[in-house]
């Protein structure tokens, strides 16, 4: 095995792979709030609601109800039905009895519903169609494989979990004249990390991948600027061992895994890869795995069924491939049996939700100059990858005790099958959904 073998990251035929689309300007317009309701899971223990036939009485209702042990307590509008209230413990038996009574059109639990939550950042509609919830309009098309984060927001927002980046580092801080603190980055929380390229502390992002990816798990959300994150509440840690030119060695890769295990990394997202299976490497994964972290890796852009590495550690990494709008797997990401979630990343060549662009995913980055900011469209199973990290974090907020077992399971378990029943060699265990994880 070769040690300290390159990676290659952020070429046209690598992982951060795709013509970047410059998408407006950084000083987006404001958007107002909006919110709507939408059925979570649950039930309440003592409430049920009942809808009598037209030809039934006041009368011969309330019959019904005393004969089921149930006390009337609120009318629907226009007293279309009854909401009654039970014992918990006799809920499910009087539920029965109403349904088969003659008189009795309708009978169910009655379920809770909260607020969706949409953020005012302006860009998300219509452009981050691989956040929403299935069957919200972006563009001018439905999205129906988004990720559902707008649903596990009422959940989750991954508060106080610390993801790792460990790519070519973060636009998280002012430093010195040349690195400043990307705007939309501006409210989100950060850990010290480090530089490893540079042996510093100071682990800024010179290349631009690095800060599209954390934006993916962690942007400033509901700021009235440009992007969401899907994991806002997490803490991101930046850690740099890709140079500007998006390559690094191995030894600097392993260095950042093993840091950030050490400094309270809970997940770690690897948006890189290479074809060296070196042990300094697989001994840094190990070395995380052993502690309990989450490594979620990115499968490649080869259209191969060959994944490289970290992603092909496949006991201990969790490998992501990548979709496009439609749900169909990207024509670029790889693929195979090692392959275990896929999740949105894009494809530029195509504009399937009709909202004038090629269907990237949408982040603040910058372009040459590291201090410019501006809002970016990518492609690759690079941009796939957070998805799949953030909704770790979503998950290891709601249940602290989970372990990386459990993290794992509730990711696979819940997935949204859309390739052969179960596992296949296209989709792994299918599209991640944040909203069925969280009830894992």
């Amino acid at each position: 095995m070769k040690s300290c073998g390159w990676l290659v990251l952020a070429m046209l035929v690598a992982l951060g792979a795709a013509l970047v689309m410059p998408a407006f300007g950084d000083e987006p317009v404001d958007q107002p709030y909006y919110g709507q309701l939408s059925a979570v899971p649950g039930a309440a223990a003592d409430r049920l609601v009942v809808k009598f036939q037209p030809w039934v009485t006041e009368a011969q209702a309330l019959r019904v109800h005393r004969g089921r042990g149930a006390r009337l307590i609120e009318r629907g509008y226009g007293n279309a039905f009854h909401v009654v209230r039970v014992p918990a413990w006799a809920r499910d038996r009087a539920l029965a009895g109403y349904r088969q009574r003659p008189e009795v059109a309708m009978a169910e639990p009655d379920h809770v519903a909260t607020a969706l939550f949409t953020p005012n950042d302006p860009y998300f509609f219509p452009y981050q169609w691989n956040f929403y919830d299935h069957g919200v309009t972006s563009g001018a098309a439905a999205s129906d494989f988004g990720v559902r984060a707008q649903s596990a927001w009422t959940t989750s927002n991954g508060a106080g979990v610390i993801v790792a980046v460990v790519d070519t580092g973060i636009a998280y801080e002012n430093y010195g004249k040349k690195f400043k603190l990307a705007p939309d980055l501006a409210g989100t929380q950060f850990v010290a990390g480090y530089n490893f390229v540079n042996n510093t502390p100071h682990a800024n992002d010179d290349n631009g991948h690095g800060t599209h990816v954390a934006g993916t798990i962690a942007q400033t959300t509901n700021n009235h600027l440009g992007t969401a994150g899907i994991a806002f509440g997490a803490k991101l840690m930046p850690v740099k061992v890709l140079a500007k030119n998006g390559s690094g060695w191995d030894s600097w890769i392993a260095s950042g895994i093993m840091f950030a295990t050490d400094h309270g990394a809970k997940v770690i997202n690897l948006s890189l890869g290479g074809p060296g299976d070196d042990a300094v490497l697989h001994d840094a994964i190990t070395y995380a795995y052993d502690r309990g972290v989450t490594i979620v890796a990115a499968a490649g852009n080869e259209d191969s069924t060959f994944l490289g590495y970290p992603a092909g550690y496949n006991t201990e990494v969790i490998a992501v491939g990548a979709t496009r709008f439609d749900g169909q797997l990207a024509p670029y990401s790889n693929y195979g049996p090692d392959v275990d979630l896929v999740a949105p990343g894009g494809d530029m060549s195509m504009d399937q939700n009709g909202d004038g662009r090629g269907d990237g995913i949408l982040q603040q980055t910058f372009g040459p100059n590291p201090s410019k900011f501006g809002y970016y469209f990518y492609q690759g199973t690079s941009m796939a990858t957070p998805h799949v990290a953030a909704v770790a974090a979503l998950v290891r907020a709601a249940h602290s005790g989970y372990t990386r077992d459990q993290v794992r399971a509730a990711l696979q378990s819940t997935a949204d099958d859309l390739g052969a029943p179960g596992k296949d060699n296209l989709y792994g265990w299918g599209l991640v959904d944040a909203t069925a994880a969280l009830t894992y």
